[in-house]
């Protein structure tokens, strides 16, 4: 017995396309493998790509026009599926092709040596630490702190031979706050503005900060000078100027009325004591974690001798912004306002000493007919600290 059976359409629809295939009559049969073509120069990767795309696009179409030739202009749902099997092998091959132009172009990343910390890793570091928070925060890309430490410069001398010395030793920067008690060449003072921007979290709303130091700077941050009460009283026509003479005011002085005439260069201003110091000094960071029981640990850096730390001085009133000379430090470098829930520890900087630094000058004449010197001259050095800081989104409004 036999049995008579219709064949599917859609087997009759994808002979028909193979038989098209094989006369030639459709753009692109879909039995070419890419992995055959040959691939062209590789400046012509996106030509390459665009015309795989192009070629999938032709494709479809010549199916269409092929039965169209052959008096088809009409299918049906049945015969629709080997139309878009065609379509989607087209697709991949085009796909293909993108994938193998992307994977010639990018360069293969070399290895990461072991153990190798990468460049920048600081700020992912921080970055990590404070989403662990879960509590908004903003990060200041332009971050800045500054700390103008004390030299007593003691005078010391005979008669027109005298000269200034700044004793070997340690001078710190940044271990006082705003509003913290201080002293300015033994006279008791509040910190203010005038020597640093850093203020302790116990005092004011900067709780919670976190500042990655990238780069550092020093400048001249001014002079306060300091005469016996003798050789004041002795002295004719001072008026309100005895209070500045006593160490508790600021003082420039580049006609040498109450400072040594030595101090200032006489053609370009620059502070020629601060020059010497830059020549006998080395820069330290340190931190100290202290623990419950007074035991701690602590850590000193050395970063460089102050003659290869760039100062700042502004040399014109035209300066232009941006481009300031600054020595940069190693990554990873953290201070923080908040010591005590910091893995870092408080911070500070120490600038070493390791001889004294003598600087001669002729006494001089405060108006009273005799030639006399200062007992001390207080010179302040500023310590810049730039980078990026993290901070509580909060303190933004408070």
């Amino acid at each position: 017995m036999t049995t008579n059976y219709e064949i599917p359409k859609a087997n009759q629809m994808d002979a028909l396309l193979a038989e098209l295939d094989a006369r030639g009559e459709t753009a692109a049969p879909v039995d070419a493998d890419p992995d055959d073509e040959t691939a062209g120069p590789e400046d012509a990767d996106d030509q390459d790509t665009a015309a795989a795309d192009l070629e999938a696009e032709e494709g479809d179409t010549g199916d269409v026009r092929a039965l169209a030739a052959r008096g088809k202009r009409m299918v049906s749902i049945d015969e629709l599926p080997a139309l878009q099997a065609r379509s989607r092998a087209r697709g991949k091959r085009a796909g293909r092709v993108k994938e193998k132009q992307k994977q010639k172009a990018a360069p293969a990343r070399p290895a990461q040596p072991r153990n190798m910390v990468p460049p920048g890793e600081g700020v992912r570091t921080q970055v990590g630490r404070w989403s662990q928070k879960n509590e908004p925060y903003t990060v200041n890309q332009a971050g800045n702190y500054y700390y103008a430490a004390e030299f007593r410069c003691q005078c010391e001398g005979e008669g027109e031979r005298a000269f200034l010395k700044i004793p070997a030793g340690k001078y710190s920067f940044f271990d006082k706050a705003i509003d913290d008690d201080g002293s300015f060449l033994g006279n008791a003072e509040k910190v203010t503005t005038d020597i640093t921007n850093f203020q302790r979290p116990s005092k004011n709303s900067y709780h919670g900060q976190d500042f990655l130091i990238q780069s550092l700077s020093m400048m001249e941050a001014g002079l306060r000078v300091k005469y016996s009460e003798s050789d004041l009283q002795g002295a004719m026509g001072l008026g309100s100027a005895t209070e500045m003479l006593r160490g508790r005011a600021w003082l420039w002085d580049d006609a040498a009325l109450f400072l040594p005439a030595e101090i200032f260069h006489d053609f370009t201003g620059e502070n020629l004591l601060y020059r010497a110091l830059r020549r006998a000094g080395s820069l330290y960071f340190n931190w100290e974690k202290r623990r419950v029981g007074g035991n701690g640990t602590m850590r000193a850096v050395l970063i460089d001798h102050l003659r290869n730390i760039p100062d700042v001085r502004v040399r014109s009133l035209a300066r232009t912004s941006g481009g300031a000379p600054v020595l940069s430090v190693p990554d990873g470098y953290i201070f923080t306002d908040d010591p005590e829930r910091s893995e870092e520890g408080t911070f500070t900087a120490t600038l070493v000493l390791h001889s004294d630094v003598y600087f001669p000058f002729k006494p001089i004449d405060l108006g009273g007919g005799k030639k006399v010197r200062p007992q001390e001259i207080g010179l302040y050095v500023q310590l810049n600290l730039n980078g990026i800081s993290f901070q509580l989104a909060r303190r933004q409004r408070a």
